[in-house]
C-alpha cells in the first residue's frame, strides 16, 4: 500500500535519481487562497510542499541501515513499538512524516498553523486512514483511539490526529494537559530555514520539555544547510552554526544521527541558477 498526500506544489529536493515528480503548468500556480488567513505567512505557505528533510527523517527513523549509530537504532525501535510511542510533530506541513510514523506504529499528534491543519493535514489523514492496515473498519471498533489524540485516525499500525499549534503562543492555550505532558519524542522536519523562526521553535520545544519532563522527550530535527552562498554569517537563513549556538545557549545537548548530500539548484553571485549540492542532517536535541 502507498500513502498519498495532496500538495499544492511539487516537492523540493525530496526525489532522487530517476524518480519522477509532478509537472505543473503556469495555470496551476494560482494566487494563494489562504494568503489573508489569520496567523498565516509566506513562511507558512512553504508547508504545502514536501522538502528534502522530510525524506531523510523518514528514512533515518524507519529504514534501518547497518551503518546506523546505536542511538538511532534505539529510536527506530521506539517509533515502531507496539505500545504506541507518543510523538508530537511541529510544523508538520502536509503531514508526510507524522503520517508515516503512525503507519509504522507510533501515536502521532501533527501540529502546524490552523491553515495547514484545516487545508492539508486533516485532509491527508482522512485520505490515508487504515492505509497499510490489515484490519477492517469493524476490527477497528475494538481498538480505541488513544485518549491524548481525541479524534485520532487509525493509520496502519498506529494512530494520528492533528491540531493547530502556533509557536508564538503558550502551549497551555493550545494543547490539553495530557497532550503536553506525555510526549516521548518531538519531531520537526526542515522547519527553521529562516533564522527568525529559531527562537519561537525552541521556545515551544522548551515548553514541551518541561511539561513532559517525566518522559524525558528529545527533539528529532531534520535540517538542510542553506548557508553556502552567504557562509556562516547568513542573516536570512538558519546556519548549522546558528543551530549549535542556539542549542548551547539553552543548555541542551545535540548529536548528529544521520546526514546526506543532496542535489539542489542554487543561485550564484551573478544570479545564475545552477545545479549544486547541499547537506541535510538529522539531529537529536536533549534538555
Amino acid at each position: 500500500h502507498i500513502l498519498e498526500f495532496n500538495c499544492r506544489e511539487p516537492s523540493c529536493g525530496a526525489l532522487e535519481g530517476e524518480e519522477e515528480g509532478a509537472v505543473l503548468s503556469e495555470d496551476d500556480y494560482a494566487v494563494d487562497p489562504n494568503f489573508f488567513d489569520e496567523g498565516y505567512s509566506m513562511a507558512g505557505s512553504t508547508g504545502f510542499k514536501v522538502w528534502t528533510g522530510s525524506r531523510l527523517l523518514i528514512e533515518a527513523l524507519t529504514w534501518p541501515q547497518d551503518t546506523d549509530c546505536e542511538r538511532l537504532k534505539e529510536i527506530q525501535e521506539c517509533v515502531e513499538n507496539d505500545d504506541g510511542t507518543r510523538v508530537i510533530e511541529l510544523g508538520a506541513g502536509v503531514g508526510v512524516v507524522g503520517t508515516y510514523l503512525a503507519a509504522v506504529g507510533s501515536h502521532v499528534l501533527l501540529t502546524d498553523l490552523t491553515t495547514l491543519v484545516e487545508n492539508a493535514i486533516e485532509i491527508n489523514l482522512e485520505r490515508n486512514k487504515r492505509v497499510l492496515s490489515n484490519t477492517s473498519a469493524d476490527d477497528d471498533n475494538d481498538k480505541l483511539c488513544p485518549s491524548w489524540l481525541i479524534n485520532g485516525q487509525r493509520i496502519g499500525k498506529g494512530w494520528a490526529d492533528a491540531t493547530p499549534l502556533d509557536w508564538t503562543k503558550s502551549i497551555t492555550e493550545q494543547l490539553t494537559d495530557e497532550q503536553a505532558s506525555t510526549v516521548d519524542f518531538i519531531i520537526a522536519s526542515d522547519v527553521v530555514f529562516l533564522a527568525s523562526m529559531m527562537k519561537t521553535l525552541f521556545d515551544t520545544v522548551e515548553a514541551l520539555f518541561q511539561a513532559s519532563k517525566g518522559n524525558k522527550p528529545s527533539l528529532i530535527l531534520s535540517f538542510q544547510k542553506r548557508d553556502a552562498k552567504d557562509g556562516t554569517d547568513s542573516i536570512a537563513f538558519t546556519t548549522v552554526d546558528g543551530v549549535l549556538a542556539a542549542v548551547k545557549e539553552r543548555g541542551w545537548t545535540i548529536e548528529c544521527l544521520a546526514w546526506r548530500t543532496v542535489a539542489v539548484r542554487k543561485e550564484d553571485e551573478t544570479g545564475l541558477v545552477k545545479d549544486d549540492t547541499s547537506e541535510v542532517f538529522v539531529f537529536e536535541i536533549k534538555d
